[in-house]
This record gives C-alpha cells, structure tokens and sequence, in this order.
C-alpha cells in the first residue's frame, strides 16, 4: 500500500504538469485576421513584400511572418530575360479573396530593375483595389467556413 501511495504522488503531478503544458486555442472575438506570410523570398521580392504588408495592416489584417494565418498570402515576383510577372493573391483555402497580376517588359537583361518596379506596381494597384477590409474578409471567410466562431485564431 505504502508503494501505491508513493507511486501515486509522484504520477499525478506529473500528469497535471503534462495536461497543463498543451496549448489550448485562442479564438479572440474582435482580434484581428491573420494573414500568412510566404516563408521563402527573393531577394526582389523581399524589396516589395512590405509594401503588401502595409497594405494588408492598413486595411485591419495582422501579417504572420512566415507562419500560418486564417489566410495565406501569394506572392511572386518572377523574372524572365524579357517578362517580369508579379502575382500577389490572398487567399482562404481555395478561395481568392483579393489578386493582382501585373507584367513589366523591356531590352533583355537592361533596366531589369524598371521592368520589376512596373509588373509590382501594376499586381499592387490591382491587389489593393480588391482588397476587403478585415472585416469584410472576415464575413467572407465565415460564409466559407460556416461559422465565424468556430475559427482557429493563430499566433
């Protein structure tokens, strides 16, 4: 009996401390959305990237440095010898909630850096005129998910 007792005063601690130590979800009723932010970058598109960040804070949004957000932001800047294309598309699973595409062109291999300055300018103008406040997305992504409440708000 002695043993039991002695077994089990070391056992319940432990188990309290493990119950304890998972983290519970936090499901705020006004925070803001999240938006995850792309993990990988390039170089040019790290030159852009706060411009979008601005962009989605001024309209209610809370960026998540490469983490995962209730939305997923897209964005890519790829370059071609002639083309220059940007994409920038935020997203709720499968559902675009605001995209701009825009394409610079120029001399191969001269002014490149014109040539991306125009293909984000014209994806940005587009993007920011799509763009729903947060609250606007956050009535969008609760039609999608069926129920506002039941979102997983994530740090």
């Amino acid at each position: 009996m002695k043993i039991l007792t002695r077994s089990l005063a070391i056992v319940a601690p432990l188990t309290f401390l493990a119950a304890c130590a998972g983290r519970t979800e936090f499901t705020p009723e006004s925070g803001p959305i999240t938006v995850g932010m792309p993990a990988k970058l390039s170089d040019r598109e790290r030159s852009y990237v706060s411009e979008v960040d601005g962009a989605l804070r001024s309209e209610g949004y809370q960026p998540v440095r490469a983490g995962a957000g209730e939305l997923r932001l897209d964005f890519e800047i790829s370059e071609g010898p002639i083309n220059t294309d940007t994409t920038i598309e935020l997203r709720e699973g499968r559902t675009v909630l605001a995209e701009g595409h825009g394409r610079g062109s120029g001399v191969p291999m001269i002014g490149r850096d014109k040539v991306a300055e125009r293909s984000f300018r014209k994806a940005f103008g587009d993007f920011q005129a799509a763009l729903p406040g947060a609250q606007g997305a956050r009535a969008a992504v609760g039609e999608a998910t069926g129920n506002p409440e039941e979102m997983e708000y994530v740090y």
